[in-house]
């Protein structure tokens, strides 16, 4: 759409970038004696508000969680407030990833019987931006009456398709595979819908997004569902950047970890490689960590496109996710590098 309709939208996202942490600041964070010194330094961040607000709480690491969370939602409402048309329908696909997410841990709850209030505890706060109706969800006596009360929202339809399966096993595998891959698949469609560099930008910022979850799909499926090559390939996305159909079928028919690897395109061959004995929680962080060096590579290309904003607000999601690893870390008494690990970012 050019210049004249990204000059604020980019002013915007070029303020925010401003405000994520600096490297040093993480690894001050990561460094810190206790849960209550890393609080302490955040204070002295972008981020003090959120400390603050949660510092009356019964249980302040879980407010400041929570109150980071919607420090992400409130940024991704900023950006789809500064945009209109196709590019805003686009961002606010994006942020339904978060309600697909709650969508995933009310059916979790439901299906274990906990309680409404620990429940509710775990779920990302949407505010204005949730369809969901949480309260009938919740008060649902069963995980099949909870996909009835979805009404007419998207969601509705692949978790009813998806039931019949769920009742007979009894494991929320299917119903959480066909929610995202409906999810998934309506994101791109609106990525389609865009035209020129703006549907370039996102098929290359999405587009390795969906590489990287559908190589973890694979590594999972391979490793510790043990699913059949024609599961795999039904449960995994039909569309990537790099990764296609071909890749999806040679994984799924590979005898072996090394030779899964063997059959990825590059960088993911060479990111998971070295990484063949390290477990697969290790291997998802470095695809991670892959994701973030690709989003910061993004924003140094051409400006005004909307590819540049979904490199911020991965970045941003990931800073939340990274902050919340590191407060959780300390409260639980871990090492600084055990921590650093398995954070997203490099530092």
């Amino acid at each position: 759409m050019g210049a004249t309709y990204y000059a604020r939208p980019h002013a915007l996202v070029r303020a925010l970038l401003g405000r994520l942490l600096s490297a040093q600041e993480k690894r001050r964070l990561i460094a810190a004696e206790s849960v209550e010194e890393a609080l302490r330094q955040l204070r002295g961040t972008p981020y003090a508000a959120e400390v603050e607000g949660a510092a009356q709480a019964g249980d302040v690491l879980q407010e400041v969680e929570r109150a980071l969370e919607r420090n992400l939602v409130q940024s991704y409402g900023r950006v789809i407030r500064a945009l209109s048309g196709p590019p805003q329908a686009l961002i606010v696909e994006a942020l339904r990833r978060l309600e697909v997410d709650n969508l995933k841990a009310i059916l979790r709850g439901l299906a274990t019987g906990a309680p409404a209030g620990e429940i509710r505890a775990v779920l990302v706060p949407l505010d204005r931006w949730t369809l969901l109706p949480v309260e009938r969800l919740l008060a649902a006596p069963s995980v099949a009456e909870a996909v009835q009360a979805l009404g007419g929202l998207p969601y509705a339809r692949p978790l009813a398709a998806a039931l019949e399966r769920y009742e007979r096993e009894r494991s929320l595998f299917p119903l959480e595979v066909a929610l995202d891959l409906d999810y998934l698949r309506r994101l791109w469609a609106r990525g389609e819908a865009l035209r020129g560099s703006d549907r370039a930008s996102v098929r290359r910022a999405l587009g390795t997004r969906y590489d990287v979850l559908n190589v973890t799909w694979l590594l999972r499926y391979k490793l510790i569902y043990r699913l059949s090559p024609q599961e795999i390939f039904n449960y995994t996305l039909p569309y990537g950047y790099r990764v296609d159909d071909e890749t999806i079928r040679r994984a799924a028919m590979a005898g072996d970890l090394a030779t899964l690897i063997e059959g990825l395109p590059e960088p993911y061959r060479g990111v998971l490689a070295p990484l063949q004995d390290s477990g697969i929680a290790r291997m998802e962080v470095a695809l991670r960590r892959y994701l973030w060096r690709d989003a910061r590579a993004l924003l140094s290309g051409y400006p005004f496109q909307v590819g540049v904003i979904l490199s911020y607000l991965y970045l941003k999601e990931a800073e939340v996710r990274d902050l919340v690893a590191i407060l959780e870390g300390k409260s639980l008494g871990r090492r600084p590098d055990e921590i650093q690990a398995f954070l997203w970012s490099e530092l």
